[in-house]
């Protein structure tokens, strides 16, 4: 299957040792396990493919005083959840690769979807950030489907496993994330 992607800012290993960042109890335990030298190892690291719409966005503020300002900005749209936002990372080079199905979650969101859910989103996003005087002339330059790296770091149970962002470096617990704890759940034939 081919699709979307960016590189991982991140290898398996330095994900694999993001482990003690998910709470503070779990960089204290870890730590007395790693002074002990019982460091637990996950049984298998695998990146899993989660889907984001990337809304290349134009806008065009109106002002009175001074001259009109053209914004342009990525806004994200979680092809899963359908929940939106602004992109405040750099984005890698995207380029499309050949993965095994199974690691790629499904969009649930169609484009059309992704266009209504950016447009509601848009105008409460531009009255916080700018304070508009007059309404703003907006466009949808270009919407793309990218698939988001995340590295899935399985420990056996969905309770002690994990998964880190290869774009942000963020990580999270399985169980945090419907979409990936149901792949889990799916592929890894765990609970």
């Amino acid at each position: 299957m081919e699709i979307r992607t960016i590189d991982p800012k991140l290898d398996a290993e330095s994900a694999t040792a993001r482990k003690d960042r998910i709470t503070l109890s779990a960089f204290l335990i870890g730590q007395l396990r790693s002074l002990l030298g019982r460091d637990e190892q996950p049984r298998n690291v695998s990146l899993v493919y989660y889907p984001d719409y990337i809304a290349y966005t134009t806008v065009e503020l109106h002002r009175y005083i001074r001259n009109d300002r053209i914004e342009k900005f990525l806004v994200g749209v979680d092809a899963v959840t359908g929940r939106v936002g602004e992109v405040d990372v750099d984005l890698p080079e995207r380029r499309s690769v050949d993965v095994v199905p199974s690691d790629v979650i499904k969009p649930e969101l169609s484009v059309a979807d992704a266009e209504d859910e950016w447009q509601e989103w848009l105008f409460p996003y531009l009255d916080r950030r700018f304070r508009p005087i007059k309404r703003p002339d907006t466009a949808l330059d270009k919407l793309e489907l990218v698939f988001v790296p995340y590295w899935l770091i399985d420990y056996g149970t969905l309770n002690n496993s994990y998964v880190v962002s290869g774009l942000t470096k963020q990580i999270e617990e399985v169980t945090s994330i419907t979409a990936i704890e149901d792949h889990y759940r799916d592929v890894e034939g765990k609970s």
